[in-house]
């Protein structure tokens, strides 16, 4: 019998380990498969593609248009539907449909100077870009530099606003953070931190300060937590509880700002919740430390369900 539970993720690197490794959607040894989310009775994935930097930003942009190649065969070799419109969302939503995969690009590099590139990334179904990962790049300074963004990189982002691209703080620098804040804040448009833990419980360069999460809420913004153990807490073991404690952190700043961005197939995460088919146990968590079961839900699926219907056009 399926869990009443549902699940709106707003990161995993699933799509890039499929292709890389020639793996079925289906069934695999992956953190995340379509068998392991049968457990939720509504699943709504963002999906990233993130091309590793072995590859130069060039032939990055070609991994990614054989990755998001591969992707959509899989997901019509099982009915899945990707999605890109709020629209669609929202029908996605009212339907019998169990399954739904919206598409992300992870590490903007790939635009390799080509402005144009970003128009063609919302015609291929892109709906949300992290403009940074690691290091400088043509877009800017990454997390674990001091740096902001590039002339390129904030040409980018305000073309990834007009053309409909959700742009992404996550593993942005707090310069780079700020700017793209400042440009979404100028557009009048949401920013999001897919994947992003509370800088006040861990001080790791990849969290998100408590004033910049609230930044990002007056966008209309939301933050999605991350499984990586390294973003949740320092010693070891970590487990739930510590995924708990970031989300109530948030949910206690901004109620209905902060769902899921685990990683999964990107990190390496807790024990307890070794796939995406023990992601019920941080529910436990959550209800344990007295919230409700309609709050619970709203954490798993409502949050970001209601922001994906909102930002995505």
């Amino acid at each position: 019998m399926r869990s009443p539970l549902r699940l709106c993720d707003m990161h995993c690197d699933t799509a890039m380990a499929l292709y890389h490794g020639h793996l079925p959607l289906k069934k695999n040894d992956l953190h995340i498969d379509l068998e392991k989310a049968s457990v939720f009775s509504k699943y709504l994935q963002l999906a990233a593609f993130f091309t590793s930097p072995k590859y130069g930003d060039e032939e990055g942009w070609d991994v990614f248009l054989a990755s998001r190649e591969n992707f959509l065969e899989e997901c019509a070799k099982n009915g899945v539907p990707v999605l890109t419109s709020g629209g669609e969302i929202r029908a996605w939503a009212a339907s019998d449909a169990q399954f739904g995969f919206i598409l992300t690009v992870e590490d903007a590099r790939i635009l390799a100077g080509h402005l144009d590139r970003v128009e063609k990334l919302h015609e291929l179904g892109i709906r949300v870009v992290t403009p940074l990962w690691g290091g400088d790049t043509c877009i800017g300074g990454s997390h674990n530099t001091d740096n902001g963004l590039t002339d390129f990189g904030r040409e980018a982002v305000r073309e990834m606003l007009r053309v409909g691209i959700v742009p992404d703080i996550s593993h942005a620098s707090f310069r780079s953070t700020d700017e793209i804040l400042d440009l979404c804040e100028e557009a009048g448009k949401p920013a999001v931190a897919t994947h992003m833990n509370a800088y006040a419980l861990h001080a790791h360069s990849r969290n998100l300060t408590d004033d910049r999460f609230l930044r990002l809420v007056k966008t209309g913004g939301v933050a999605g937590i991350s499984l990586y153990i390294r973003h949740l807490a320092e010693n070891d073991p970590v487990t739930a509880s510590d995924v708990a404690r970031h989300l109530l952190h948030y949910h206690a700043l901004a109620p209905g700002h902060v769902g899921f961005g685990c990683d999964y197939d990107g990190s390496d995460v807790p024990h307890d919740l070794s796939d995406l088919s023990r992601l019920p146990a941080a529910a436990d968590r959550l209800r344990e430390l007295g919230l409700s079961d309609s709050t619970i839900d709203d954490i798993f699926f409502g949050n970001v369900l209601r922001f994906l219907t909102n930002a995505i056009h």
